[in-house]
């Protein structure tokens, strides 16, 4: 009963914690829209650019239906959503230490795994609120209704995203605590995957000699199941992406929950908790 009571005790904290965040960031509310506006205008460049194109269909699009804008719109879809929660989970935990706070939750009997998810839970929903921006402005302003066609396994993939992406952020996280400054290690490995994601372009136009790169990062399994399973006869194939989603949500939760452990312990250890 006392573990069932303790579960459910966290379980609020976690709540109160996204609670907390959504209330901190709606009081920058400049901030907030300028936020957002970068979404819009990033987007609408690179609709401008595929406009180039005319009507014509790339080869390289054709496995995709062939429309440039919705591939765009995808890869949108899915990469923001994939890092607004990385990014949640690993600043969040930077500002606290910042802010001379993460000693003060901790010492209030908050487990620091609690405050973890919950900043991997802010970013889900953060992402979300991305996601319905982008979707927005592809109906209104493009014609395009970016997963329009959403399946049970778009849905199973977006979910395990969730968990793999808080993992990364953990680990980013948990390297923070420990050494206090990361510098441009998390923005240098986001633009690097990007890459080989297939946000923007497929992997078929990147050089065959390094296209095995996007085969061992977890990012491209997302993206392309994501669009393979808004294509009815691509449905085996998006749930194959999704079961390798799987894997690498696994191994990226543990290898995040470790590295909060050891950083957290470390920090203690050295009273660098209130320390940045």
């Amino acid at each position: 009963m006392t573990s069932t009571k303790g579960i459910l005790h966290e379980i609020k904290k976690t709540i109160y914690f996204v609670e907390r965040d959504f209330r901190v960031l709606m009081s920058y509310r400049l901030a907030f829209i300028m936020m957002f506006s970068s979404i819009f205008f990033n987007l609408i460049y690179l609709v401008f650019f595929g406009s180039m194109f005319g009507d014509a269909t790339p080869t390289v699009l054709k496995p995709y239906g062939g429309d440039y804008i919705s591939y765009i719109l995808v890869g949108s879809v899915g990469w923001g959503f994939m890092w607004s929660i990385a990014g949640a989970t690993s600043t969040s935990l930077r500002n606290e230490m910042m802010l001379g706070t993460l000693e003060s939750l901790v010492l209030t009997g908050t487990s620091i795994t609690t405050v973890m998810i919950s900043y991997m839970l802010f970013g889900a929903l953060f992402g979300l609120i991305s996601i319905a921006l982008i979707i927005g402005v592809g109906i209104a302003l493009l014609g395009v209704s970016a997963l329009s066609g959403a399946t049970l396994a778009t849905a199973a993939l977006f979910a395990l995203s969730v968990v793999m992406m808080g993992g990364l952020g953990m680990v980013f996280g948990g390297l923070t605590m420990w050494v206090k400054n990361v510098g441009r290690a998390f923005p240098l490995f986001q633009n690097f995957s990007m890459i080989f994601a297939g946000v923007y372009f497929p992997l078929a136009v990147i050089p065959a000699s390094i296209r095995w790169v996007a085969k061992v990062l977890p990012f491209y399994y997302v993206i392309e199941g994501i669009r393979l399973s808004l294509i009815p006869d691509k449905m085996p194939l998006a749930w194959h992406y999704a079961v390798v989603t799987g894997v690498f949500s696994a191994v990226m939760i543990s290898l995040g929950l470790i590295s909060v452990r050891v950083g957290f312990d470390r920090a203690r250890k050295e009273g660098t908790l209130t320390f940045y």
